[in-house]
């Protein structure tokens, strides 16, 4: 996971915080195609009490088996409720971000497990297993939007998903939005990518509840 601070529209869709006791409500720009979204995973619809804790289910047992597959043996502690750490984990100075990050996707509905840090692993390069997807975290807390540029390309050859975290940044949803549209559409990006699948892009923006998440294929 990388920190960045200020050291110099397009398929998205809106997921809010878990449901009272009504429904979730999802947001989706015009035109855009969200439905297979992975970690926003109400996206296209929206969700009553029942179905988010059924959904919620569905997302523990996936990430479980995603972890037993892909870390076979490894012993995992339950840091708290939906959150799941290696006991080889690293407990560095980005750690707490890493937490941070677990709890803001387990408080929508995820099952996060933060994976070791192993180099004898190979390919092994992401944070986190969030419902059963690799998923890469990045955090910004200065302005820059080289920096998130910087984030959103590495992050093509770490995951084919990543959650970048913005709430303690200043740049504007706009911004934000604006640079990544550039940044997908220019010929950098496809040196930069190892998932020709696609993936999606997951962003928590100061001052905004919930996440925007966005299918990397139609930030077009």
């Amino acid at each position: 996971m990388e920190r960045g601070g200020n050291r110099s529209g397009h398929g998205l869709a809106f997921a809010g915080t878990a449901p009272r006791p009504a429904a979730l409500w999802i947001r989706r720009r015009k035109n855009a195609k969200l439905g297979n979204a992975k970690h926003c995973f109400a996206c296209g619809a929206s969700m009553t009490s029942d179905d988010f804790e059924k959904r919620r289910q569905e997302n523990a047992d996936k990430a479980g088996k995603a972890a037993s597959e892909l870390f076979p043996g490894e012993k995992w502690t339950e840091w708290e409720e939906g959150i799941y750490v290696s006991e080889r984990k690293k407990r560095g100075r980005s750690f707490g971000d890493e937490i941070r990050n677990a709890q803001i996707l387990r408080d929508l509905g995820s099952t996060v497990y933060l994976v070791p840090e192993d180099k004898k692993i190979p390919g092994k390069k992401y944070d986190a297993i969030v419902d059963g997807e690799k998923t890469e975290f990045k955090n910004m807390s200065g302005g820059s939007a080289e920096t998130l540029i910087k984030h959103f390309y590495r992050s093509r050859g770490q995951a084919p998903n990543v959650f970048i975290n913005l709430e303690e940044s200043p740049l504007s949803k706009g911004t934000v939005i604006r640079e990544l549209y550039g940044a997908r559409n220019s010929p950098k990006y496809n040196e930069k990518n190892k998932f020709p699948e696609g993936g999606t892009v997951l962003l928590k923006i100061r001052g905004h509840n919930g996440l925007y998440c966005m299918d990397v294929d139609n930030i077009k």
